[in-house]
């Protein structure tokens, strides 16, 4: 078979909106059920750094196309479990609510982390509401581990057995436990503090939507313009 390098080049490049979720492009098939940790392990601040990077990340249609096309819901767990956001496909006309829920996510001041249940509940959303998402998955974000309710490995294991594709974590800090992080082309991604947690929390939401490593992405866009620029060059030679 015949390989073209300006074709494949020019095909990448072509490509790069759908990776990076431009407005008019189809991003990854996905529902995306998210779990924040609220426990009162969290400082009144880091929770404000937590919650202002959903926000700010999840706003941003580079990263969560506004077409239909990826649904998400949102859970928070202390000492209980909370539903903020029912899932739903996120398009332009109801991205502003998705936003005002995260923004309206309030810290349960208790050391209680029900991070086990909070998988119960995300699991259970996700099934009810599956559409024939090409993946169904649960992102949770902790700088702990499970302390109440179902043990988190069993609950992980449960929502795997029962057709949930993925668990991912985002760990925070030294004592973050991810030991639950299982299922199909599963990670995890670990932030020093949540000072660091927004640039985590958005290279692991752009991995989850459109289904590609960051690195892979960025290789590829590396290759598409390198090839783009050898191309022009040649042109006015």
């Amino acid at each position: 078979m015949k390989f073209n390098l300006r074709k494949t080049i020019m095909g990448v490049a072509a490509s790069l909106p759908l990776l990076f979720g431009a407005s008019n492009a189809m991003s990854a098939d996905v529902e995306l059920a998210l779990a924040i940790d609220r426990s009162g392990s969290i400082s009144g601040a880091d929770f404000a750094l937590q919650i202002g990077a959903y926000a700010s990340a999840l706003n941003d249609s580079t990263i969560l196309p506004q077409d239909g096309t990826v649904a998400i819901g949102v859970w928070s767990f202390g000492q209980t479990v909370v539903e903020h956001f029912a899932m739903t496909d996120i398009t332009a006309g109801n991205i502003g609510s998705l936003i005002t829920a995260i923004n309206g996510i309030t810290q349960f001041q208790s050391g209680a982390t029900a991070l086990g249940p909070a998988i119960e509940d995300a699991a259970a959303a996700l099934l009810a509401y599956d559409t024939g998402a090409t993946r169904q998955v649960i992102d949770v974000s902790t700088d702990g581990s499970g302390n109440t309710g179902i043990n988190q490995v069993t609950a992980a294991t449960n929502a795997i057995g029962a057709g949930v594709d993925t668990i991912n974590c985002i760990g925070v800090g030294p004592f973050a436990s991810c030991n639950f992080e299982m299922g199909t082309n599963s990670f995890e991604v670990l932030a020093d503090s949540f000072a660091d947690f927004e640039s985590a929390l958005r290279l692991k939401l752009r991995r989850e939507i459109t289904g590609v490593p960051e690195p892979m992405t960025l290789a590829l866009m590396g290759i598409a313009l390198a090839g783009i620029g050898a191309t022009s060059k040649r042109r006015k030679a």
